[in-house]
């Protein structure tokens, strides 16, 4: 199976939490339908074609730095009979991800990283504020994947792999985020106004190594061991 991994960096990035309203909180990491919605844009796909194939991509993520978590706050004005009310924005700083995407179709990974080179439209880190800017000239690569077996690892679980593998865990740099869950969106359901996100429960982290309990078989991208989901 073909995969890609992607080095995500910018200023800022900000993946809004679904289920908030007036505080726009951010995720601290690329949820899994902001990753194949990224590669869609650079792709030219309008929105029915990356809703009818977000399915078909299988996606996983380690948290190289989750940032600083700064803020803004802005006051709304709708009328002049309308209060004024304000919105906090929650945004990261400076963050830095490793992202691996993969499928069984190979064309669409090799269509995928050609688009990358050159995407049809402008690439961001969740909202059309934060841009995506490469650190590096090689951000981006194409490899074969094959599965193999760990014993620690440093990406996100699924909560369910996380608490069945889970044993404990070892600092490996200054940055420190203990595993935390959340739920994230990794696809969608129905159309128009009836659209609604479909959950997963994942648990993240950030400057650590997770030791398991036995052995979990995951992909191979180029010596990071990654649980695709």
């Amino acid at each position: 199976m073909l995969g890609l991994g992607i080095h995500l960096t910018g200023i800022y990035s900000f993946f809004r939490i679904p289920y908030n309203s007036l505080l726009m909180d951010t995720y601290v990491f690329p949820p899994k339908t902001t990753v194949i919605g990224l590669i869609s844009a650079a792709l030219g796909w309008d929105e029915d074609e990356f809703l009818s194939k977000i399915s078909q991509f299988r996606y996983g993520i380690i948290i190289e730095d989750p940032g600083e978590t700064v803020s803004e706050t802005a006051a709304i004005f709708k009328t002049k009979e309308a209060p004024i009310y304000p919105i906090t924005k929650i945004m990261n700083y400076k963050p830095s991800y490793r992202v691996f995407v993969a499928s069984e179709d190979e064309d669409l990974m090799k269509e995928a990283e050609v688009a990358l080179r050159d995407p049809a439209f402008v690439l961001y880190l969740g909202d059309s504020e934060n841009l995506w800017y490469p650190k590096v000239k090689n951000y981006f690569a194409l490899m074969e994947i094959e599965e193999r077996e760990v014993e620690s690892l440093k990406c996100i679980l699924p909560s369910e792999v996380f608490k069945e593998f889970y044993k404990d865990y070892s600092r490996t740099s200054n940055v420190f985020l203990p595993p935390k869950e959340v739920r994230i969106p990794v696809g969608f359901t129905g159309s128009g106004r009836r659209r609604r996100f479909i959950p997963r429960s994942v648990y993240y982290y950030s400057g650590i190594e997770l030791n398991l309990q036995k052995p979990l078989r995951v992909f191979d991208f180029n010596g990071n061991g990654v649980y695709l989901f």
